[in-house]
């Protein structure tokens, strides 16, 4: 029994690895499928962001675009008379900080405002890199500080006057405009959390805090030498990301729950229709007591022809022990009864009410009364003892509480009236409780 109680823990402790093994197979499963998905949106966040910044300066585009296809900004005009007027009104409507018009070779014609020497610093300073980092368009944007200010620098080629070919340049302008905290907020218009600008720069890429669910981009900002300047850094909570790691712990919480649920089925199904009987049978067997075996309650046909078989067993078994004991007991008391059938001395014994229940012959012949007249007769009333003071009976009574038994010498009375002096043996009997049963009397005539 032992044995199969042993498989059927066995069994239990397998399906609960192999239900820890399934949960931690689905956990890390949707959190690999939740990483890629955090992974693709942090990657789409740096993108959304590159779109936004284009967005966001296409309208500096159109407002440079605008301003170089005015006639009074030509090449030959700018060499002459410089920008023209009222130019202040449409770089404020443009949002430019300043404006710089220069030759082919980047060498200052004008600039406004007249009193900041210090924006020429914004043109760059060789030609041939800035050649190799123009775009495909017709304005090229590009990043500068000027102090600790981060200018978006606009630059525009204006082809020759005259008898020129097509793609040769006449002059070029240099827009700019101030990166403020209001510019840098309406790049996330579409993406709410927090930006700022870096400097010195920091390599494009993302990173996941999972703690607080926090995403990070990082946008380089490149000088017109195509080498980063600054870097846009903005830090998101999506909502949407929250919810999917909400309903991952969720999922796993349920999937938890229902495992456990689910081993505390086995577990109690197992314990009440096999572990239970099984042990009941193993009890039964173990103390040889068929009440164990009554007390299983199972609806499972092979227990319930187990069960019927061993209580079968059990009262087969009780029945033969029960003739042999009666057996036993009957030729033992036979056996007793021939030996105090041959004493010398009279034996009687009665209960603990006093009711005679052995009567010998040897007490037949010292009283003169047969055995059928004695037995069920109480003692006292039958054969009456005579003490000569009440202090010898109390002696007597004292001796057998304390020690259960007495022995002395006695004067009894028979039922005729004659009056005999005997000596007598009593003791006490007791069970296997203690608890007292009756009294053994041996009583003989003495010898003086």
């Amino acid at each position: 029994m032992k044995l199969f109680r042993n498989k059927i823990t066995i069994l239990i402790a397998i399906s609960s690895l192999v239900s820890i093994g399934i949960i931690v197979f689905i956990h890390l499963y949707f959190g690999s499928s939740v990483e890629k998905i955090r992974r693709s949106y942090a990657g789409a966040q740096v993108r959304m962001l590159q779109n936004n910044v284009k967005v966001n300066s296409l309208g500096t585009i159109r407002a440079l675009t605008l301003i170089s296809e005015d006639q009074a900004i030509k090449p030959c005009i700018l060499n002459n008379s410089g920008l023209p007027e009222g130019i202040d009104d449409q770089l404020a409507m443009s949002g430019f900080s300043f404006l710089i018009a220069t030759g082919p070779g980047f060498s200052p014609i004008d600039y406004y405002p007249k009193n900041q020497l210090g924006i020429l610093k914004m043109i760059p300073a060789n030609p041939v890199v800035f050649s190799k980092a123009l775009s495909d368009g017709r304005v090229t944007r590009y990043y500068q500080w000027k102090n600790d200010s981060l200018y978006e620098v606009s630059a525009i080629a204006i082809p020759p006057c005259r008898g020129s070919v097509s793609d040769s340049t006449g002059a070029w302008l240099f827009a700019a405009r101030y990166i403020s905290k209001e510019l840098t907020e309406k790049l996330i218009m579409q993406l709410p959390g927090k930006i700022s600008i870096i400097r010195p720069p920091q390599a494009s890429g993302s990173a996941i805090n999972q703690k607080t669910n926090t995403y990070t981009s990082i946008l380089p900002l490149y000088g017109w030498d195509n080498i980063p300047v600054a870097s846009l850094k903005i830090e998101t909570q999506p909502e949407i990301m929250q919810a999917l790691t909400m309903h991952q712990k969720s999922l796993l919480f349920v999937m938890i729950l229902m495992t456990l649920a689910f081993m505390t089925f086995i577990y109690l199904y197992l314990s009440r229709y096999y572990i239970l009987p099984l042990k009941m049978i193993s009890m039964a067997l173990r103390h040889k007591d068929p009440e164990y075996l009554r007390m299983i309650s199972d609806n499972d046909p092979d227990f319930n022809s187990l069960q019927n078989m061993l209580i079968n067993v059990f009262n087969q078994e009780n029945l033969l022990s029960d003739i042999m004991k009666r057996r036993s007991t009957e030729q033992m008391n036979t056996y007793h009864a021939a030996i105090l059938s041959r004493i010398n001395e009279a034996v009687y014994t009665y209960d603990h009410k006093g009711i005679i229940t052995y009567w010998n012959n040897a007490a037949e012949n010292l009283y003169d009364i047969s055995e059928p007249e004695a037995i069920s007769k109480i003692a006292n009333e039958l054969v009456k003892n005579k003490w000569k003071s009440s202090e010898e009976e109390r002696q007597q009574l004292d001796s057998l509480k304390t020690a259960g038994a007495w022995q002395g010498l006695l004067k009894q009375e028979l039922p005729d009236g004659t009056e005999i002096n005997v000596e007598a043996s009593i003791s006490c009997l007791y069970d296997n409780n203690n608890i007292l049963l009756g009294y053994l009397s041996i009583v003989r005539k003495p010898y003086r």
